[in-house]
């Protein structure tokens, strides 16, 4: 599953698209980076075998082979590999469901979930009937993505699937709402991935929240783990790595466009954070 950043500076779903807004991949997680992003579609997820992390911004959960989970819409997630993991993934865009704006299936069915801003990842572990009813409908749904003509399948299963989240939802004590540091992250990450290949101070990421410099600092590392700086740096370093896999420019252009005045630099982090030159990555993609 490919990741990219729209000029609405949410991600770009990989098969998403207005005509039927549901995509389903099977990923191999450890072939796959899933860093820090949003998105306005919601998600299943079903760990098919191994195990994986899911980190927002207030949690860190971790699922086993045969357990799922749900990802509400605008949720600052990260996902990362732990054992040999791969994961079914289902998203969609909630009109997929609601039909059109302010249909009762989006006023009755879907607000409540999606405006309830206490919603980050619900799990779902199979310890009650309904969860294991879920599940078996996660696994089901996969298989029908093999069927040719299968998009009313699909989506009747989708439907059903929402159902039986809703009720799986009334089993959870209501709490408050989203972190605020998930608030100030969106608007500094969507800063960064909007003017990553300009020169950016600290100063410009903490004043894309209105906060100050301190409590910028404070936000990305009680959150993310990481200062605002290395995030920075690993954005531009995935950007390059894109280029160097889907064109021919020359390192040094591409240094260049993703915000590295210096090649020698760009090349320092490059083999730490991939493990290998620019020049060998891209001998690996040809």
């Amino acid at each position: 599953m490919k990741l990219q950043i729209r000029s609405d500076r949410m991600e770009e779903i990989q098969g998403l698209h207005n005509a039927y807004p549901y995509a389903f991949h099977a990923v191999d997680m450890e072939k796959t980076v899933v860093p820090w992003h949003w998105h306005e579609a919601v998600e299943f997820g079903y760990v098919r075998s191994g195990a994986l992390q899911v980190s927002t911004v207030g949690q860190t959960l971790h699922f086993q082979q045969g357990e799922g989970f749900f990802i509400n819409s605008n949720i600052l997630t990260a996902m990362e590999n732990t054992e040999n993991c791969v994961l079914e993934s289902h998203l969609f865009h909630p009109v997929f469901l609601s039909g059109h704006f302010k249909s009762v299936f989006e006023t009755k069915y879907l607000n409540p979930v999606l405006q309830n801003r206490s919603l980050e990842v619900i799990p779902i572990r199979g310890v009650r009937a309904e969860q294991k009813q879920l599940l078996a409908k996660l696994r089901q749904l996969a298989q029908l993505q093999e069927l040719e003509d299968n998009e009313f399948f699909t989506r009747n299963t989708l439907s059903e699937i929402w159902l039986l989240l809703m009720e799986e939802l009334k089993q959870i004590p209501a709490e408050g709402s989203l972190p605020r540091n998930q608030d100030r992250l969106l608007c500094m990450l969507a800063y960064i991935h909007e003017n990553y290949p300009e020169k950016i101070t600290l100063e410009d990421i903490a004043g894309a929240a209105a906060i100050s410099t301190r409590e910028c600092l404070r936000c990305f590392r009680v959150s993310i783990k990481q200062s605002p700086m290395e995030y920075l740096i690993g954005y531009r370093i995935r950007a390059a790595r894109k280029l160097l896999e889907t064109t021919d420019l020359p390192v040094t252009e591409i240094a260049l466009r993703c915000g590295f005045n210096s090649p020698s630099y760009f090349g320092k982090q490059f083999r730490q954070i991939c493990a290998m030159t620019p020049n060998a990555c891209r001998k690996q993609r040809k």
